[in-house]
């Protein structure tokens, strides 16, 4: 979407300075013609689609009609992150994208008619290239759907819209110069978004580390993309209910009662690759040039991997080391979300799913841990084997992770007979008894923690080197047995799942 002018206001200007300097956030009230003329206004990367349909639009344009009538109209809040760029000084939208490309589709619409005498003046407004076709449908289909509306109208009320709309309508604009503040204060509850995840942060500092050259455009609008493959509730979960998770539990530390929030996300923050403090940072070295061999061997084995005369490779990511910034956090995601797909990882199981992961969804789960398993199911006992489940997959991951398929059954076993502890012991499981069980902290008999056995094991045996013996259920009362428990224990705890010497 293109324009020819842009102007500015001194208190747009002054507001924007002082957010750039590192000051307070600055809560202004722009005029719409204002917000629609300012050419510093960009909308980043890492924002989704235009995906407003024909019935919000309707919905606008109906509001501004009643309520204009009255005096002026308050149509919502922007938040706009302020940074300097090479071009100068610009403003990210952090919140409002949709509205305000909504509005300059309905300026344009209206100058169109011909019927509005007064100049208005409309900034350039270049949309996110992720998505770029449903973005663009969607701006066809809107605008097409505005110029019939409008068709209907008589040339006064062309008029008398246009004037309602540039100098009666406002928005409160709220610019920040740190954009995890500008996050963190996004509307969660907007009617016609979404809530805010850590991850979005997390997406929006990765897309920030990669260059800004043609050749890292075209890495993050294919990045984006794959990024956006994945439904947002399964990228948090993803974070969430396993990686945040088994980072704390193996380094000895408590999962906080309040989970993965934006405060946690550095710990997925890591290593930029251009950083000149790699040279003294030995500890990201190995990193760095593992990045770098896999992309060169990436690039020049292109068209040998294409045609299966050699195998393809990808950085070897690990659930416990640094992170690299940019595009390998990216291939991170991409990487553990395929994997947890094929481990069955309960988080992944909805019909939110891709549809080129469904035939391999749990081909790599085993069927020794259908004691477990059945009560995540409908009909299953849910709320008693929420906990152990998530304990249960959590290991699952952690293990492949660091070895791949090797006696992936026998640990299976282990894991099952592990995560049925508290469950066999305790008439309620909740949160801090996982956190108790997962840290081994309560040194009862067969208490350990596996998360740690595992970041410590150089082979897979020596994780399996370790017995859990057969739990009593709730002590010595048979008469408070839960007869679900009884025979997940009876079926764990016959099944063979030593290795093979």
């Amino acid at each position: 979407m293109t324009a020819d002018v842009s102007i500015t206001s001194h208190h747009r200007d002054g507001a924007q300075n002082a957010a750039l300097d590192g000051g307070e956030p600055r809560v202004t009230v722009w005029k719409v013609r204002d917000l629609l003329a300012n050419a510093r206004i960009r909308i980043p990367d890492y924002q989704r689609p235009y995906a407003w349909s024909a019935r919000n639009v309707a919905e606008l344009v109906d509001d501004i009609s009643h309520f204009t009538g009255t005096g002026d109209y308050r149509i919502g809040t922007v938040i706009l992150h302020a940074r300097r760029a090479e071009e100068g000084a610009v403003l990210d939208i952090v919140d409002g994208q949709q509205r305000l490309t909504t509005l300059h589709i309905l300026a344009r619409a209206l100058r169109d008619t011909g019927h509005d005498p007064r100049a208005r003046e409309l900034a350039p407004l270049t949309l996110s290239p992720f998505g770029a076709e449903q973005t663009a449908q969607r701006v066809r289909d809107n605008a097409q759907h505005l110029r019939d509306s409008i068709r209907t109208w008589s040339a006064e009320h062309v008029r008398n819209f246009a004037e309602a709309l540039f100098s009666r309508c406002e928005v409160v604009v709220v610019t920040l110069a740190n954009l995890d503040e500008a996050f963190q204060m996004f509307d969660s509850q907007n009617s016609r978004g979404r809530p805010l995840y850590p991850t979005d942060l997390l997406k929006a500092f990765h897309l920030r580390e990669i260059g800004s050259g043609l050749h890292d455009a075209a890495a993050k609008r294919e990045l984006i993309e794959s990024w956006e493959e994945i439904p947002a509730a399964h990228v948090n979960a993803l974070f969430s209910e396993y990686l945040f998770k088994i980072r704390r539990w193996s380094s000895g530390r408590e999962v906080p009662k309040a989970g993965f929030t934006n405060d946690s996300i550095g710990m997925f923050k890591g290593i930029r690759e251009r950083d000149v403090a790699n040279l003294e940072n030995r500890w990201a070295r190995p990193f760095v040039y593992a990045k770098n061999f896999t992309d060169d061997y990436r690039s020049e084995n292109a068209t040998l991997v294409q045609f299966g005369m050699l195998e393809p490779i990808e950085y070897p990511h690990q659930i416990d080391q640094p992170v690299l910034n940019g595009e390998t956090f990216f291939r991170m995601v991409a990487h553990y979300y395929a994997l947890g797909v094929r481990l069955g990882l309960l988080s992944f199981s909805d019909d939110g799913l891709p549809t080129e992961l469904h035939d391999s969804r749990g081909d790599a789960r085993s069927a020794v841990l259908e004691a477990i398993d059945q009560h995540s199911r409908p009909g299953g006992d849910q709320s008693r084997y929420g906990y152990v489940r998530g304990l249960l997959d959590a290991l699952l991951l952690y293990y492949t992770d660091r070895f791949g398929n090797q006696d992936r059954e026998a640990f299976a076993g282990l894991a099952g007979r592990f995560v049925m502890v508290p469950r066999a012991r305790l008439f309620a499981v909740r949160r801090e008894s996982i956190n108790d069980h997962a840290l081994g902290t309560k040194r009862e008999d067969g208490s350990l923690n596996l998360f740690q056995e595992i970041r410590d094991a150089r082979t897979s045996r020596e994780v399996l080197n370790r017995a859990i013996p057969r739990p009593k259920p709730y002590g010595s009362d048979e008469s408070r047995y839960n007869k679900r428990d009884v025979a997940a224990i009876a079926a764990l705890w016959t099944v063979r799942s030593e290795p093979v010497a």
